[in-house]
């Protein structure tokens, strides 16, 4: 499928113009599949009209706050794909609400309707039973969707990086000001996955003609090719910026008794100060955040993540000392 028309399928994709989400966009366009976007403020989401052919993308004015408005689009889909995520609770933007409320509604309009399938983006280490609020609702999610949507699909991601990432990026932007790199949980375990590699992955079980019956095909756990500490990534990052700090790994107790103060600064200063870390993130930082083997992984659908060498290079040569003229 490479061009669209009337008979192409619908994809009403919740949470589109967010990182993850307009990747997604792009590639199933590509694909021919007609793309609705549901989004509160269409003006600002312009741009991804040009990810497919005219009239191909189209954005559906609509809130989390008021689905009922949203009914008549799921008897008119063929496909529901959730992206909608958050990395820290403020407000009434908490994990209940956007990781596990929405998403059981979600999966239960799309079953009652006659959705054909349903993609929910997950997160390695969800957990119903998990310390953390982020990976637990999460982890209830999954639950409740599988039982209002059996045949759903789950995707699992490690941390995502990209250009327009809140990790590297962040990173990146407090090493230009600071003679020093503090972190949480250096010895923690990651395995990044390039956020085009998820788009893929996306489209791949949605061109998927049967599941492997080997494992439990649901729930797919995607990493990258590499799997390493957060203070080695912190050491690559700043090997690729071309420059020199301090890494501190601060303990667990102190990083959470910093958590207030934090909070207080990132207020104070109207968001312009980013909030490094939450009590939450830190529980997070307790576990590595790998793909386990008892799950479908990129390799069942024969995908080849690409690496951290290959991608990062690409986005972070302008926090350089003369950015992207430090090669010249």
């Amino acid at each position: 499928m490479t061009n669209f028309s009337f008979k192409s399928p619908n994809v009403t994709i919740f949470g589109g113009t967010g990182f993850l989400g307009r990747y997604i966009v792009n590639r199933l366009s590509k694909l021919g599949y007609i793309i609705n976007i549901v989004t509160r403020a269409p003006n600002e989401a312009i741009f991804l009209k040009t990810s497919g052919n005219v009239g191909q993308v189209k954005f559906i004015e609509g809130s989390f706050s008021d689905l009922s408005n949203l009914k008549s689009f799921f008897k008119t889909s063929d496909i529901i794909i959730n992206c909608v995520g958050i990395l820290n609770e403020e407000g009434d933007q908490t994990f209940k609400k956007l990781h596990t409320d929405i998403p059981e509604k979600l999966a239960i309009l799309a079953k009652k309707n006659g959705v054909k399938k349903f993609i929910h983006i997950s997160s390695i280490g969800a957990n119903p039973k998990s310390d953390s609020k982020y990976s637990k609702s999460k982890g209830i999610a999954e639950v409740k969707i599988l039982k209002a949507f059996p045949e759903a699909i789950i995707l699992r991601p490690s941390i995502v990086f990209g250009s327009e990432d809140q990790f590297f990026n962040l990173f990146s932007q407090i090493s230009c000001i600071s003679p020093i790199l503090p972190i949480v949980g250096g010895k923690t375990k990651f395995q990044p996955v390039y956020v085009d590699d998820i788009a893929k992955m996306v489209a791949g079980v949605l061109q998927m003609k049967a599941p492997n019956l080997k494992k439990n095909y649901t729930i797919y756990e995607l990493g990258g090719p590499e799997i390493i500490s957060f203070h080695s990534l912190m050491v690559k990052m700043l090997s690729i910026i071309y420059r020199k700090k301090l890494i501190i790994n601060l303990p667990f107790w102190l990083a959470k008794a910093m958590c207030p103060i934090i909070l207080i600064l990132y207020k104070l200063s109207f968001k312009k100060i980013p909030l490094l870390i939450t009590e939450d993130s830190i529980i997070q930082l307790k576990n590595d955040n790998i793909v386990s083997k008892e799950y479908l992984t990129f390799q069942d659908l024969e995908i080849k993540p690409k690496s951290l060498d290959l991608i990062l290079p690409s986005y972070l040569k302008r926090y350089r000392p003369r950015g992207n003229f430090s090669d010249l």
